[in-house]
């Protein structure tokens, strides 16, 4: 098995227990200065095994002795036997025991002198020994192994078993395991030589005719390898590993049970076959195995002979003929046999032409000559005689191959194995044609003619030529041209001369012309071809292929109108001569300014121009070109003389035969573009009035400027009978424009309204005339009408309710093309019943053509009365013509929601918001009524109460007179109260009197004011005033008076509430003292002199 065989884990495993085995067999191994045990009989000495898993051998090695004795010298020989048995090996099993091997103890023509068999740890030179051991398959068990040594003692044969355990016998045994066979098996193999195939047979191991029920792993394959050498367990591993010449020739599935091998061409050798499994992950993953053992029968152990391999063609090989007079003859074959055959044969075959194979057509088998081995021993040649038939002319070729004892042979010839004779037994007739003649015809021809040969049937004719002298029959090989050939019956040629071929002077040439006969005579294929020239000859001829020279192009026009290009060319007037005009529409002149007419590209458009008797210095002939053709082309012009020499060489320039045309039959094109006033460009229709600019721009250069017609049909003419367009640029540099043109013209606001034309005419340089009209636009100056039918307007009393529809119809006409009808409505107009509000426009639906073109329009569309609120609206309607031109109306109306009230009366919403609210009604009372009566009434009092008030006012402003004190008092104080002062009125001071001065410091004596906390900054504070009364009721009843003073028209509600809180305080003070008279209470005047304040009166109000 080889290295790769098993799995690497295995093999890891295997080195660690060698290096385990060879530690413990350390101690048991001697050293160099170790004493020999037993060594008079030579015993082996330091024995050890060790077991390799991996190539499953266990290798068993010894020494020699180390010190010298009587019975060294028997080691030259002596033979160490190697044993090996299941149980430490003794005296008592050792002939039970198996024979592993025998090696020699020493080697005398190594080893000369006897000292030197000694081990080369004690003084000998002798490295010890090995011996290695193939364990079988399947094997698991321990073995020990022994040495006994024997040796030849004057033609005796002593053996010793000396069996020391541990020097010459192991006692510790070796563990061999092996793996079980897992190979094909009865693998055969046979060699087909008629196939040149070897086929391989196997039965399966893993196949159901067998015991064995495992199944193959998946994946597992059969490995087959071919071998020069013999594949077995020995080189097993090297196999595998492509360190042998073995080669793997096919992995294959694992259930065939069988294999072609294709042999090569050229082989002979023997061959060894091996067959084994490729089985994956066996033992593990990643962990594969082949059995390299081969101990299955799955090696050939003998080999098998593959012999594809022909004989070699014989070296030497000779044909010769004798003919005689009665056409008969006879041909003789000579040659040697092949070296290092045996047993082959000779095949001879002929034909009447050289052949390559034997299984040409036409080759014929003549016979065979076997091997002559007393022939060959004499170094005689073999011989083959062959008589000829009658009638048998020409060449016989023959040849021998050499056939092996296995029947091989090489089917193709060789030069050695072949050779070539002229055969002649056809003496009686006549071998060529006659009546040979040969003329020039003109085109570089040469028409050749004769009469058919007689007496042979199937012939061919074969034509030739030779240059100024005739040849003869020595010579025609060399100096003969050869045309063709033509079959029998037919009896004419013609031979046209190459171009290579030219007259160097110019001169005509003289040729003679040859036509021999080649014909079958016996050989089915063979052929012989007769060259006595006896009556097969013509000449001389003579030959003129000299061209005429060149011609020159004078002048060129291409002519568009007329649909044609003019060629005009120099006459070269030579007798018979014709012309030629060739076209070329791409760029024959890239790589060279010389061009020919048989170059890719050039088209004749002209043939067979006879200048005939004309001799005028030019010829000019017209070449018509497609209508449609607008292209860059080259036109040359060829020529040939009466014998058809054709100069067809093309020369660029203006002295050649060549001009670049422009083909122009297409009138100019433009792309057009108007713009307005802005330089805008005008997409619309219609024009409106403005100023307009015509922009061109043409396909190609003009001879003159465009001519512009701008005009409608309604009678505008802008430019009469045509004006001249403004270049703008020749654009000549760009050739991606073309040259631009421009032309202004006005629209006035009172041009009828009419379709517009603009008319161009333009002419290129090839007199090509372009007429580009151009219809698309209309004037269109006028605004459009419009007219609505629908809804009825407010103004006329008509109103839409809820529920109802609202029809919108209008119409709109216009002089050129309406373009859209739009409406749009306004709530609530005129903010009457709301906020006013108007949406935006909107394309008019339902609308009819009138007159089909656009003109009139008609809209009629409906709406829902429910979608507005009640109160007034309008709709707006407007027509956009072409031009933009627009036109609008409006149409107020009404919407309103009606109902009839519980007295059967109509209520509507709308028309109730617009009455005015009711005026108030006026009632003019009589003054006599019951209001005005008590008017009257209070009118008396209060005027009553006025006089009262002046007479009282008067009487204050009289002196008073002096009273007593008591009830006159009250009274007094009273009146303060009423005039509004709480202080005692002093005429005396008033009037500055004395009796009134004197008095002063008196009464401010007796009277003694009441401590007040009010503001010092007071004056006049209005306070409640009281009457001094004797008793209480008395000062109630008089409270009571003072306060009803409504009747006097004053306002006291200030002073009431004022004396509110008076009254508040005093009803205070009465619960904290008894009822006495109180003295009227005086503000402190101010240091000045006091003023009088008089009562204030106030309005009443309802604020």
């Amino acid at each position: 098995m080889g290295a790769n065989a098993l799995n690497r884990s295995l093999q890891q495993k295997a080195a660690i227990m060698v290096f385990l085995m060879m530690l413990m067999l350390v101690p048991l191994t001697p050293v160099a200065t170790a004493a020999d045990t037993n060594p008079d009989n030579l015993q082996a000495q330091h024995i050890a095994a060790v077991f390799d898993p991996v190539s499953e051998t266990t290798t068993v090695t010894w020494q020699n002795i180390d010190t010298y004795n009587t019975n060294v010298p028997f080691y030259h020989s002596a033979t160490y036997i190697v044993h090996r048995h299941s149980e430490p090996i003794t005296l008592s099993n050792i002939d039970v025991a198996q024979v592993v091997d025998s090696v020699v103890a020493c080697q005398a023509n190594i080893y000369v002198q006897y000292a030197n068999c000694l081990s080369s740890g004690g003084g000998g030179q002798h490295p010890g020994h090995s011996v290695d051991y193939l364990v079988d398959a399947g094997t698991n068990d321990t073995f020990y192994y022994a040495v006994t040594i024997e040796w030849d003692d004057d033609g005796t044969t002593v053996t010793h078993q000396e069996l020391d355990p541990d020097v010459s016998s192991l006692t510790i045994g070796v563990e061999e395991v092996t793996s079980p066979i897992e190979t094909p098996l009865y693998f055969q193999a046979s060699y087909s030589l008629a196939d040149s195939e070897t086929t391989l047979t196997w039965i399966n191991y893993y196949s159901p005719l067998l015991p064995n029920t495992n199944e193959p792993l998946p994946n597992t394959t059969i490995l087959i390898w071919r071998s020069t050498s013999e594949i077995s367990r020995s080189n097993g591993g090297l196999v595998y590993q492509g360190l042998t010449v073995a080669t793997l020739i096919a992995n294959i599935s694992s259930d065939m049970e069988s294999y072609v091998h294709v042999v090569p061409p050229n082989t002979n050798e023997e061959a060894y076959y091996a067959i084994t499994y490729f089985i994956p992950n066996k033992t593990g993953p990643g962990e594969d195995f082949v059995d390299l053992r081969f101990l299955s029968n799955n090696a050939l152990e003998q080999p098998i002979l593959e012999d594809n391999r022909p004989p070699n063609h014989v070296s030497v090989f000779s044909v010769a003929t004798t003919s005689e007079s009665d056409g008969t003859g006879e041909t003789v074959a000579t040659w040697y046999g092949v070296p290092g055959e045996t047993g082959e044969r000779y095949d001879l075959y002929v034909s009447g032409a050289p052949f390559t194979s034997i299984y040409n057509t036409g080759v014929t088998f003549l016979g065979s000559v076997y091997e002559d081995q007393p022939l060959e021993d004499s170094n005689s040649p073999y011989t083959y005689q062959r008589s000829l038939p009658i009638g048998t002319l020409g060449w016989a070729y023959y040849c021998v191959v050499t056939v092996d004892a296995i029947g091989l042979f090489d089917a193709s010839t060789s030069g050695t194995s072949c050779d070539s004779v002229e055969e002649d037994a056809f003496s009686n007739w006549e071998k060529e044609p006659t009546n040979v003649h040969a003329e020039f015809i003109g085109d570089r021809t040469i028409r050749v003619t004769w009469n058919d040969q007689l007496g042979v049937e199937g012939e061919r004719y074969h034509i030739y030529s030779s240059n100024g002298v005739p040849t003869n029959t020595q010579q025609f090989a060399t100096q003969t041209t050869y045309h063709g050939f033509v079959n029998d019956n037919t009896e004419v040629f013609d031979i046209v001369i190459g171009p290579e071929i030219v007259s160097e002077s110019g001169a005509v040439l003289n040729w003679y012309i040859y036509v021999t006969s080649e014909a079958q005579y016996i050989h089915t294929n063979g052929s012989y071809e007769y060259l006595g020239l006896n009556q097969n000859s013509f000449g001389p001829v003579e030959i003129d292929i000299t061209p005429p020279l060149r011609t020159s192009i004078v002048n060129d026009e291409s002519r568009g109108d007329l649909g044609i290009v003019a060629m005009e060319w120099g006459n070269l007037q030579e007798l018979g001569e014709t012309y030629q005009i060739w076209r070329h529409t791409g760029s024959p002149f890239t790589e060279s300014s010389i061009s020919s007419s048989n170059d890719d590209g050039w088209e004749l458009v002209l043939d067979e121009i006879q200048a005939g008797l004309d001799t005028s210095a030019t010829i000019i002939r017209n070449v018509p070109i497609q209508d449609d053709s607008e292209q860059d082309a080259y036109y040359a012009i060829t020529v040939c003389d009466q014998f058809n020499n054709c100069n067809l060489e093309i020369l660029e320039g203006m002295t050649g035969n060549s001009r670049l045309v422009r083909e122009d039959a297409q009138a100019p094109t433009v792309q057009m573009e108007l713009t307005d006033e802005e330089g805008v460009p005008y997409t619309s229709p219609s024009l409106i009035p403005g100023l307009y600019t015509v922009k061109i721009e043409v396909s190609e250069l003009l001879t003159a400027p465009p001519v512009i017609e701008v005009f409608s049909s309604a009678g505008y003419n802008e430019t009469g009978d045509g004006a001249e367009m403004t270049q703008i640029s020749l654009n000549l540099n760009n050739d991606n424009k073309g040259p631009e043109y421009t032309y202004e013209f006005r629209i006035s606001n009172t041009e009828a309204a009419g379709d517009l034309s603009i008319r161009i005419t333009l002419v290129d340089e090839a007199d090509n005339q372009g007429l580009i009209t151009n219809t698309s636009f209309k004037i269109d100056a006028k605004t459009p009408t419009i007219a609505v039918y629908a809804p009825s307007p407010s103004s006329e009393g008509s109103k839409y309710l809820y529920g109802n529809k609202i029809n919108l119809m209008f119409a709109a006409e216009d002089d050129v093309q309406i373009a859209e009808l739009q409406y749009r409505f306004t709530f609530n107009y005129g903010g009457l019943t709301g906020v006013t509000s108007t949406s935006p426009w909107a394309t008019a639906e339902g609308i009819t053509d009138v007159n089909g073109d656009g003109t009139s329009l008609v809209s009629n569309m409906d709406f829902s009365s429910g979608t507005f609120d009640p109160g007034q609206h309008a709709i707006s309607v407007r027509a956009l013509d072409t031009a933009g031109n627009t036109k609008t109306a409006q149409i107020v109306f009404v919407v309103d929601q009606c109902i009839n009230d519980e007295n059967g009366k109509t209520v509507c919403t709308f028309v109730e918001t617009l009455k005015p609210e009711p005026e108030p009604e006026i009632v003019t009372p009589s003054m006599t009524e019951p209001p005005y009566v008590l008017v009257w009434i209070a009118v008396a009092v209060n005027v009553v109460i006025f006089v009262v008030a002046l007479m009282i006012v008067q009487v204050s402003l009289t002196g008073p007179k002096k009273k007593k004190r008591g009830d006159d008092d009250e009274d007094d104080d009273w009146m303060s109260e009423f005039i509004g002062t709480t202080q005692e009125v002093d005429m005396d001071d008033i009037t500055g009197t004395g009796s009134a001065a004197g008095s002063k410091p008196e009464e401010e004596n007796k009277s003694e004011p009441e401590p007040e906390e009010d503001d010092p900054f007071a004056v006049n504070v209005v306070q409640r005033k009281t009457r001094r009364k004797k008793k209480v009721e008395e000062e109630e009843d008089d409270d009571d008076d003072d306060d009803d003073l409504s009747w006097a028209g004053l306002d006291d509600d200030d002073d009431d509430d004022d004396d509110d809180d008076d009254d508040d305080d005093d009803d205070d003070d009465d619960e904290d003292e008894k009822p006495r008279k109180r003295p009227v209470r005086k503000r402190p005047a101010r240091k000045a002199a006091p003023t009088r304040k008089r009562p204030v009166r106030r309005k009443k109000s309802d604020d």
